[in-house]
């Protein structure tokens, strides 16, 4: 038979058999007992987890005249916490592909730790390489229908070259939390599941540059958050081969 209902100091031990004693509890008393283990434990339970919601809201780019945007979807959000430890993402495989001479997706967001790996399918060589990123790497040159990965191991953006063809680029951008999305085409973006409190906003676009800024999430979250990026002053300048080198002059690729 069932007691006298525990004070709530004991209720911590009791609330993994909490659903047990409502199943097989049979007189109003245990019931009204059953309430009150409900009652008291809700405000603790409620306490160890925090309330999570999105941030959300739209970037725009300011252009020179004349030119339109069209490669919003290449802006990555995400947020550092300012008052406790970030929360890294779950490592995963993803591809970056090559073909027609061409990286797709241009951009690729993922967690520290990821791996990415660069399928070739164009019916000659490439030679994927970063040497300006958090870390360098340089997988070689190898012939279509080889795949060749390297693991993402520190935070930050990695642009991707190659070093036959000077016009390919690419950029993988490493979030250091969770909490981080890339933008829709039309600019609108979305980052679910963040916990209450204050954050560092950052922004990074390849023309358009990086932004930061502190924010404060509420519980119910952030909606309608507006980034102005500025493409403005941006002039595109030719990278050089993985050797420092300039590329040859602009003509017939030799593969």
């Amino acid at each position: 038979m069932i007691g006298a209902c525990p004070h709530p100091g004991a209720v911590r031990s009791i609330v993994p058999s909490l659903e047990l004693s409502l199943v097989s509890v049979t007189t109003s008393r245990h019931f009204r007992c059953a309430l009150l283990l409900v009652g008291a434990t809700s405000p603790l339970l409620a306490s160890r987890v925090p309330a999570q919601a999105a941030v959300s809201g739209v970037v725009t780019i300011a252009e020179r005249p004349g030119v339109r945007t069209s490669d919003l979807n290449d802006v990555v959000i995400w947020l550092e916490p300012l008052d406790a430890a970030g929360r890294p993402g779950g490592a995963a495989t993803v591809p970056i592909v090559m073909s027609e001479r061409r990286y797709t997706p241009k951009v690729r967001l993922v967690s520290v730790g990821s791996t990415v790996e660069f399928p070739n399918q164009d019916p000659f060589r490439h030679n994927v390489f970063s040497k300006a990123g958090p870390t360098e790497f340089d997988l070689g040159l190898y012939d279509r229908g080889e795949v060749r990965r390297v693991r993402v191991a520190a935070p930050g953006v990695y642009p991707i070259f190659c070093n036959i063809h000077a016009r390919m680029v690419a950029f993988v951008v490493a979030a250091p939390t969770a909490w981080s999305a890339q933008a829709e085409a039309s600019g609108r973006f979305a980052i679910p599941g963040v916990p209450a409190g204050r954050y560092r906003l950052r922004t990074w676009h390849n023309r358009g540059g990086e932004q930061t800024r502190e924010v404060e999430v509420p519980a119910e979250g952030l909606s309608n958050v507006s980034i102005a990026l500025d493409a403005r002053t941006y002039r595109f300048v030719q990278h050089r081969n993985k050797f420092g080198k300039p590329y040859p002059p602009d003509g017939p690729d030799r593969y």
